[in-house]
């Protein structure tokens, strides 16, 4: 998998945590929620989207056990 295409499924799927920022800003505007929380979420998006990206790293998956005729 090339590069492009893992950092195309990283940042897809930050999408549904994305779709929280409306409901966020509604309850931080009601004082249900700290306004820190949406200081925290462009943190949690960008953590969320690294992990996922160094996840599809295609050579850890095409590391074999060492052992014959495994993958």
């Amino acid at each position: 998998m090339n590069r492009r295409t893992r950092i195309c499924i990283a940042l897809a799927s930050t999408f549904p945590t994305l779709l929280t920022l409306p409901v966020i800003c509604l309850l931080a505007a009601v004082g249900a929620v700290p306004w820190d929380l949406l200081v925290a979420l462009p943190v949690a998006l960008v953590v969320h989207a690294a992990i996922t990206f160094f996840r599809l790293n295609p050579t850890l998956s095409e590391a074999g056990s060492g052992r014959p005729n495994t993958m």
